[in-house]
């Protein structure tokens, strides 16, 4: 589905009421904070991040579109038949866990084995203007409608009065329409449970 067809689906349903309705640019930002809402709740991008470690450094940077970590391998030890080892994160009581101190950078205080830390992390979504209306959205159909629930209680926020509840109303849809996607398991790409493997297959392990 195009960034177009949302846009016009959220016209003509959740903003027919509001004045939003004829601002474009506006529909997109609440377009885009719904789209990361909605890739802070489901794993809808998975990506792996190979670090480097180098003698002496503790703080590495982190790709921009990183969001948050799911979790992070080390090289397989020697007797370990090739599989990667789970390295513990923001656990101090572990000590060679590795930490999140911001959102742009990961800590390694100390190494296990080898020299390669992968983590494997959610990717924010894209952030769409005006001139990507033609674009695919980054988002399955089967998630379309919290999208338009989202946008329709960010354009009633700062409404006054019956466009108070009505704010209400779309955020509690938003709620039901998530849980609604998780209980029916619609929202998770196929491998994004996988990475182990995907380690491995890129030569990882």
């Amino acid at each position: 589905m195009k960034v177009q067809d949302v846009v016009d689906a959220a016209r003509y349903s959740e903003l027919a009421s509001v004045a939003t309705k004829d601002n474009t640019d506006a529909i997109l930002s609440f377009l885009n904070l719904g789209m990361l809402e909605l890739y802070k709740r489901f794993p809808l991008n998975t990506q792996e991040h190979i670090v480097e470690l180098v003698e002496g450094t503790t703080l590495y940077d982190l790709p921009e579109n990183f969001m948050y970590a799911l979790s992070a391998y080390g090289e397989p030890l020697e007797a370990s038949m090739g599989e990667v080892v789970d390295v513990p994160i923001n656990d101090e009581d572990e000590p060679y866990s590795i930490f999140f101190p911001n959102h742009k950078q990961v800590q390694i205080p100390l190494v296990a084995n080898g020299a390669y830390i992968s983590i494997i992390y959610i990717a924010k979504p894209a952030s769409y203007t005006a001139a990507d209306l033609q674009e695919e959205l980054d988002l399955p159909e089967t998630l379309i409608d919290c999208l338009l629930h989202y946008v329709g209680y960010k354009a009633h926020l700062g409404i006054r009065g019956d466009g108070q509840s009505e704010n209400n109303a779309h955020f509690a849809r938003f709620e039901r329409s998530c849980q609604k996607a998780r209980e029916l398991g619609v929202a998770h790409p196929i491998d994004s449970w996988r990475m182990i493997d995907r380690l491995n297959d890129r030569g990882f392990a």
